[in-house]
């Protein structure tokens, strides 16, 4: 359907170099017959307050003829007749935004990456308390004793508060993001966005906001400033928790980080190519 909607407007750009400019030239001919006509009452109300007298030809060049009619209804109902369309163009505006949205989730992963910080030393205790509970004796102990005292690794509460509200960020924004993707990689619902803007005859140019409802499982249009919306579901795109866990295990902000295994290893870098 998108590909018909790129050849109908090709098509509709040929119509409007023939029918329309018909249409134009058919309807200035009969403007031009109504200017003359204005301007010669005009004159001809003014001079009649002197005293003055048009001539009787004057009336020629603005009385309309048959062959002006005709040209003028013709061109009318070629116009009527003829077929118009035009891309509304939903692929490149959630192309670019699913791209901006990938830019807040770096930037929200970075955000969580600073404040995550605070639990890196919460996973350096916890390793060296594991040590110690291990060994033999308890020099493991007194290290991690030493280190607490030399290294400021309690929770306080503004740090709890910035980790949660940094890990909720970044999934408010892969939501979003992922909403988006999921638009701009799915034709049928390409055609269902350029269908609602073209009923409203609309470009995405003319969008004036976008968002992704996780309650209504939709991303929501708006072309008038929010007084109408025209929604998209995503409810087949969802995945399950379990489903998030196991992709989880691939990927190198999981693998590289305290808690996949290698980051606490003697050899980190050996650790990460024997996974592979």
């Amino acid at each position: 359907m998108r590909q018909m909607y790129l050849v109908l407007a090709c098509l509709s750009v040929t119509a409007q170099a023939s029918e329309i400019d018909n249409l134009i030239d058919a309807s200035q001919n009969i403007r031009d017959v109504f200017k003359y006509g204005i301007q010669t009452i005009a004159g001809a109300e003014s001079y009649a307050t002197e005293g003055q007298i048009a001539p009787s030809g004057i009336i020629d060049q603005g009385l309309l003829d048959k062959a002006k009619q005709d040209a003028y209804n013709a061109a009318v109902l070629a116009v009527q007749q003829q077929t118009y369309t035009y891309d509304p163009n939903a692929s490149q505006y959630f192309a670019d935004e699913a791209s901006t949205a990938m830019d807040v989730v770096s930037q929200a992963i970075d955000t969580y990456v600073d404040a995550a910080q605070v639990l890196i030393e919460v996973a350096t205790i916890n390793e060296m308390a594991q040590d110690a509970a291990n060994a033999n004796d308890e020099r493991q102990a007194m290290a991690l004793q030493e280190y607490i005292g030399a290294n400021d690794v309690t929770l306080e509460d503004q740090e709890v508060d910035a980790y949660n509200d940094a890990y909720t960020a970044v999934h408010e924004a892969t939501a979003v993001a992922a909403a988006y993707m999921a638009v701009a990689n799915d034709e049928t619902l390409l055609e269902q966005a350029d269908e609602m803007a073209y009923d409203l005859r609309v470009t995405y140019q003319e969008a004036a906001s976008v968002f992704f409802d996780q309650a209504t499982q939709s991303v929501w249009i708006s072309f008038d400033g929010g007084q109408t919306i025209q929604g998209l579901n995503l409810g087949n795109y969802y995945v399950s928790v379990e489903e998030v866990l196991i992709e989880s295990a691939e990927q190198p902000f999981f693998y590289t980080s305290p808690e996949g295994g290698c980051w606490f290893a003697a050899d980190p870098e050996a650790c990460y190519a024997d996974g592979d």
